[in-house]
């Protein structure tokens, strides 16, 4: 079971807390258990603590069940009630030059510096690339070694609060849990072709990066990529 992903949603509009376990390319999880955290809305110390404790049982509930399951990596999921983002339209005087892949890189790179130094209590998630306006001519992709005048692109920077993201960062820590991706639920199922309620599946599709306009967010010790790599790999 080399293959299954152990996501953890802290959903914020319906305050409960999601544990699951699924193998990619499946529709039925293979553990999941849901908890209400409703009782510590108003107390982030004691949500905090309740969290540790869920984690440390339900990581011994897993072992317990799966003997080939060793819970080492976790991609942690935060729903909100509403999806936060910061858009920014960026724009460039190319005077006849080809658009090309580090240009956009560098514009993309730039935004997302400023955006960390004037919101550090922000912590960037997804960076998806909206739009481009190509002198007056929109395309819903960058179209690559064109030539242009004017060059605009539509950015949109999804992110999450970092006073949970930290605080439950340290928690994973101090049960060996590496964070493989942390992922904004809200986007997440804006992914889904399908009206359905469904985190794992939502997870499993953002993991998969299916929206071709993500920018990857890579740590600076960039792993072996793949042979069909994306196209942006903004490092962190």
């Amino acid at each position: 079971m080399n293959n299954s992903q152990f996501f953890i949603n802290l959903n914020l509009k319906k305050w409960k807390i999601n544990f699951i376990i699924i193998s990619s390319g499946q529709t039925t999880p293979l553990f999941t258990k849901d908890i209400n955290i409703e009782k510590f809305i108003n107390n982030k110390k004691l949500l905090f603590e309740n969290i540790d404790k869920l984690l440390k049982e339900i990581i011994l509930d897993i072992e317990r069940k799966f003997q080939n399951i060793f819970v080492n990596k976790v991609n942690l999921m935060i729903e909100n009630i509403s999806l936060n983002s910061i858009d920014l339209a960026l724009k460039e005087n190319m005077e006849n030059k080809s658009i090309s892949k580090s240009m956009i890189e560098y514009l993309i790179k730039d935004a997302r510096y400023q955006i960390i130094k004037n919101h550090p209590e922000k912590h960037i998630t997804h960076i998806i690339i909206k739009k481009c306006l190509i002198d007056g001519e929109e395309y819903n992709y960058v179209p690559f070694e064109s030539k242009c005048k004017n060059f605009i692109v539509d950015l949109s920077f999804i992110y999450l609060q970092k006073t949970f993201t930290s605080e439950i960062e340290k928690i994973f820590k101090n049960h060996q849990l590496e964070i493989n991706k942390i992922i904004c639920t809200n986007y997440a199922k804006s992914l889904l072709n399908i009206d359905i309620d469904n985190v794992s599946k939502a997870g499993l599709t953002a993991l998969e990066e299916s929206n071709l306009n993500e920018v990857s967010i890579t740590p600076k010790k960039k792993g072996k990529m793949g042979f069909f790599e994306k196209v942006f790999h903004i490092f962190s």
